[in-house]
């Protein structure tokens, strides 16, 4: 089934390039897919597949901004350091972190979305707030590739 959406999406995606679609949702009965374009070098893709109750999202984006360089969010939703307030956060600032590792949770339809880190990382400063609201493409953390 993954693949079959992976192809279905590719195939939605080359469709939004080549009639310069900016933004596209498709609901089913098997799933739901919403893909936004925010420039011609970056997509966001959030897709739920319904069938299996398995919300699917991309990982964090990187970009370089006047902050030097910064982990994006991937969605909207509520941004959470913890899994739960009387847990410890997942990283601190000065923290050095793995690839793989969880850096934070965002809350999108009732759904924990796991962050993690997709490169060794010294978190500089965390961005965001625990428990506000976190908009797609807004930066979450500033760091450093280790």
């Amino acid at each position: 089934m993954a693949n079959d959406i992976k192809s279905k999406v590719k195939s939605l995606y080359e469709i939004m390039k080549d009639e310069k679609i900016q933004e596209l949702e498709v609901d089913s009965k098997e799933y739901s897919i919403c893909i936004k374009r925010k420039n011609n070098n970056e997509v966001f893709l959030k897709k739920q597949i319904l069938a299996q109750s398995l919300v699917v999202s991309e990982e964090e984006k990187v970009g370089t901004s006047s902050l030097g360089e910064t982990i994006k969010s991937p969605i909207t939703g509520v941004f959470y350091k913890s899994p739960s307030p009387s847990s410890p956060v997942f990283a601190n600032e000065g923290d050095i972190v793995e690839v793989g590792k969880t850096i934070c949770v965002i809350e999108a339809m009732k759904v924990m979305n796991e962050i993690k880190a997709t490169f060794k990382t010294k978190i500089v400063k965390i961005l965001a707030e625990s428990g506000k609201t976190v908009t797609s493409g807004q930066d979450l953390f500033e760091v450093e590739k280790v």
